[in-house]
């Protein structure tokens, strides 16, 4: 569940809130963050955008829901859902990510897995809730390849070695790592549980830091510091070797071995 809502001050919230299910996400998910982004970008009274969620965990990947109902359908139809879907998905939410024109700000709660550390990695402000938060880009352990401009963003935020041995190995960024890489802006040194009250302990900071200052400066140089053209660059390329994965069926058969326990799950 996808919830948004506007605060005093300028603040947008877009909030995953599906904790019973490790705020695990739909394709459409995505899509509806990408267009609640683009609804806030088009708000004149909209300063700063959040993209926050509940409980423990900030996102753990996408639903198995979706996987199987792609494979109940016969060969020509899941290649053109997959088509649709995988293809059409990537593009647009990663454009819209790299078009957005106010600040974007990550409240990081917990570990985020796949497309949603993607998104992270997107944002352009991480605050962490504590030390237990880390990033996993599991692409090789589910058989497909980079997305979501995470073949851009990783390399420019950790370096290209240090993001060579996470994708290719599929192993986990954690928190220590992110502080040295820079990305974490500040941890809130918050206990499991306290999600809400970190939440909104971001949301203040952001309306002190945003007081008094000149609102168009503050577009001008978020568009100066975006990495628009090089994300543009890297959705279709991503989308390109990607895609075949899907068509060839890889990523759907470890997904249900994943759903079936035949397949230890990393979390």
């Amino acid at each position: 569940m996808i919830e948004y809502e506007k605060l005093n001050g300028g603040l947008f919230t877009i909030t995953i809130n599906e904790p019973s299910k490790l705020n695990s996400l739909t394709l459409s998910d995505f899509t509806r963050i990408a267009k609640l982004i683009q609804q806030a970008d088009a708000d004149d009274e909209i300063v700063a955008i959040f993209l926050q969620s509940t409980g423990k965990f900030f996102s753990s990947g996408a639903q198995f829901d979706y996987f199987d109902e792609i494979e109940r359908m016969g060969p020509e139809k899941k290649e053109q859902r997959l088509r649709s879907d995988i293809a059409t998905m990537n593009v647009y939410v990663a454009d819209v990510f790299a078009q957005h024109r106010k600040p974007l700000v990550c409240c990081l709660n917990g570990p985020a897995i796949g497309l949603a550390a993607s998104m992270v990695l997107l944002c352009d402000i991480v605050y962490a809730m504590n030390e237990q938060v880390y990033l996993l880009f599991p692409f090789s352990s589910l058989g497909f390849a980079a997305e979501l401009g995470c073949s851009v963003t990783a390399p420019s935020k950790l370096g290209i070695n240090r993001t060579s041995e996470h994708f290719v190995f599929s192993t986990e960024i954690q928190y220590e790592e992110m502080v040295q890489a820079r990305l974490i802006a500040k941890n809130f040194h918050l206990p499991p549980g306290k999600t809400a009250e970190f939440n909104s302990q971001v949301h203040t900071l952001i309306q002190q830091s945003i007081a008094g200052k000149n609102r168009q400066a503050m577009l001008d140089i978020q568009q100066l510091l975006s990495q628009r053209d090089a994300l543009v660059r890297a959705q279709g390329r991503e989308t390109g070797v990607t895609l075949p994965f899907w068509l060839h069926g890889e990523p759907l058969k470890r997904f249900k071995q994943l759903q079936t326990k035949q397949r230890k799950h990393r979390l």
